[in-house]
């Protein structure tokens, strides 16, 4: 990258910091407003395994349309043009009730969160050249801090104006989306396109028929299924299978992220420390021994819970260092390729979440944990 100023340097970092966070309120916005919109439009299961999935449908094209719009039309053009769309979607949302016509008005309102998240990652790989993993992992724990806000919004929202439910929410998360929007527009962006070395410049084509891309897609969404599970299903498996009120289940959501903020914020630090490649060796396995123990927990078990979000947090930062060694100057374009590739899983398995709790849900579960 160019030499820039060090004010264009620190413009840069606050807006792709100021983007991460609208991705993360926006996307666990979700995790109050799908669970209200299943009790409004008496959705089933399968239904709502469908609109989980529609999120994950949305952000494969809206993160493809980024990697192949970035080149072309800039970083700020693309965010940009993602918040208009969300914001414009998140209105229309409030107008029907029709769980078809919902489907594609969210197929909008979710622009940003395949944008905002390929996007911004593509952005700082070509900033981010001085103590990558301490930037990467502090831009990371700002999509936890959107994150862990969201439900808080909503909860404020549903509490404090009368009558509200998911359209209320919809109405005024677009504010500070706005807010966002309008300070991106006044900034100049030093880094306007993706650069690449123009004797090896290779297109998106070229990295999606790379095995080795799919082959780090598929890795990422184990993660991401890990923390979408949380997202997605923590507010019923908290109602329905605990039989708690919905509220602990937003709170479990808020504590996730708020841990899964302030594990990132200083992860970058230790990964600097002892590498990426052992900091994944270490974060995998320490992992799935939590979600085990909370889950044979039972009710006890949201006490251990939203500490998974410790170890789920630091693996995609570190995943792009290690990408960044091995594709060094180019790897913004690999980047912004995977990113949409691990939601064609997503896809498949957030519909056979649905599916699987409609069949084998809480009325009739083999084995119930809410007794323990």
């Amino acid at each position: 990258m160019e030499s820039i100023s060090k004010t264009s340097y620190w413009l840069l970092t606050l807006v792709i910091y100021l983007c991460v966070a609208a991705n993360g309120f926006i996307d666990n916005m979700r995790s109050v407003t799908y669970p209200d919109i299943m009790q409004e439009l008496h959705l089933d299961h399968v239904h709502y395994g469908m609109l989980q999935s529609l999120g994950q449908f949305s952000y494969l094209i809206w993160a493809l349309l980024a990697a192949f719009s970035m080149p072309h039309i800039g970083f700020k053009a693309t965010f940009s043009i993602s918040l208009v769309i969300t914001i414009i979607g998140s209105f229309l949302t409030i107008f029907t009730s029709n769980f078809w016509l919902l489907m594609f008005i969210q197929l909008l309102a979710t622009c940003s969160n395949g944008v905002l998240d390929d996007g911004p990652s593509s952005l700082a790989v070509f900033l981010f050249t001085k103590h990558p993993a301490v930037m990467f992992c502090i831009m990371s724990g700002i999509y936890g801090f959107g994150a862990f806000v969201a439900p808080i919004f909503a909860s404020f929202i549903l509490k404090y104006i009368k009558e509200s439910n998911y359209k209320q929410i919809y109405l005024w998360m677009n504010i500070p989306l706005a807010m966002v929007l309008i300070f991106m527009l006044c900034v100049p962006f030093a880094v306007k396109k993706p650069k690449t070395n123009p004797e090896e410049k290779k297109s998106v084509l070229h990295y999606l028929r790379s095995p080795l891309i799919w082959y780090c897609a598929i890795l990422l969404n184990f993660l991401a299924t890990a923390e979408r599970g949380t997202l997605s299903w923590g507010t019923l498996y908290v109602e329905e299978v605990l039989h708690l009120d919905p509220e602990v289940g937003a709170r479990l959501s808020s504590q996730f992220y708020f841990i899964f903020m302030c594990a990132r914020m200083v992860g970058g630090f230790v990964a600097d420390w002892i590498g990426p490649f052992l900091m994944e060796y270490i974060i995998i396995p320490l992992g799935i021994v939590v979600y085990v123990v909370g889950f044979l927990l039972g009710k006890n078990g949201l006490y251990v819970l939203p500490f998974t979000g410790l170890f789920v947090s630091l693996y995609w930062p570190t995943m792009v260092i290690c990408c960044r060694r091995y594709w060094k100057d180019e790897v913004s374009i690999p980047i912004s390729c995977m990113l949409p590739l691990q939601s064609v899983a997503g896809m498949i398995i957030q519909y056979s979440l649905g599916y699987m709790n409609d069949k084998w849900g809480p009325h009739d579960r083999v084995f119930d944990v809410h007794w323990l």
